[in-house]
């Protein structure tokens, strides 16, 4: 009777190790870090992560509207990233008249990026929160998507025009979105009509790299009931000895 006893507990243990695994999904405190955008001699973005307005009108944002991007802290999914010290001139410097100097700039999610002379930053007003997760793809709340150019922050929440929800963009990874995976993320939106500069603008954003699980992670069940197993083990061990 001991004996089956003790082959019911190992069969237990083993089998919950087995069965319950953890689902891989992109989760809160997830990371997404990008490739830098890939400019041609002509000035075209090639490929990498870039964000693009139609300033011509044209309803098409094509390939020399494009503005390359670089990761400064990368997205963080459930966190408000701000970025402050839009300025005249190329990123790191001041139109003075003199050498170079550091303009106080405070990147969030990018490096600075210069377009039209100004240098600005992406940012989030509200945080990037997930709305769907499952498999190999996921949805974010975008509505708190601005920049910072020219001193004033860009609403940049609204306004799709390249399918999908007003303010949420979507992320398609190869294969689970998990830690290490990677991913395209997608995601369009127009300028305000308030905006005094790109008023009613297309935008849109394209961001390709890899994702990072910086959030704790939970401790699967099948680890705790094959805890238990081995928990019940020892005492029956110990009663054999004792009896």
């Amino acid at each position: 009777m001991n004996k089956k006893i003790l082959t019911s507990a190992i069969l237990m243990a083993i089998v919950a190790a087995s069965t319950t695994t953890a689902s891989a999904a992109l989760a809160t405190g997830a990371v997404l870090n990008f490739d830098t955008g890939v400019v041609s001699a002509n000035g075209q973005i090639l490929s990498g992560s870039y964000f693009g307005m139609d300033v011509v009108g044209d309803n098409i944002i094509k390939a020399n509207e494009r503005t390359a991007l670089a990761q400064n802290n990368g997205l963080i999914i459930g966190a408000i990233q701000t970025a402050t010290g839009s300025h005249e001139g190329v990123p790191g410097c001041i139109n003075d008249g003199q050498a170079c100097t550091n303009t106080g700039e405070f990147p969030g999610v990018d490096a600075a990026w210069s377009f039209f002379g100004i240098t600005g930053m992406h940012q989030t007003l509200s945080a990037s929160t997930l709305l769907t997760s499952s498999g190999n793809t996921a949805t974010l709340d975008f509505s708190g998507w601005a920049w910072d150019w020219r001193g004033r922050n860009t609403d940049l929440g609204s306004g799709a025009w390249e399918g999908g929800a007003n303010g949420v963009a979507s992320v398609t990874c190869a294969f689970d979105c998990g830690d290490g995976d990677t991913y395209t993320l997608d995601y369009s939106a127009t300028v305000p009509s308030s905006d005094p500069v790109f008023f009613d603008v297309r935008y849109n954003l394209h961001l390709v790299g890899t994702i990072s699980i910086v959030a704790p992670v939970p401790v699967p069940a099948a680890v705790w009931l094959f805890g238990s197993g081995l928990v019940g083990l020892a005492g029956f061990a110990r009663s054999r000895k004792t009896a």
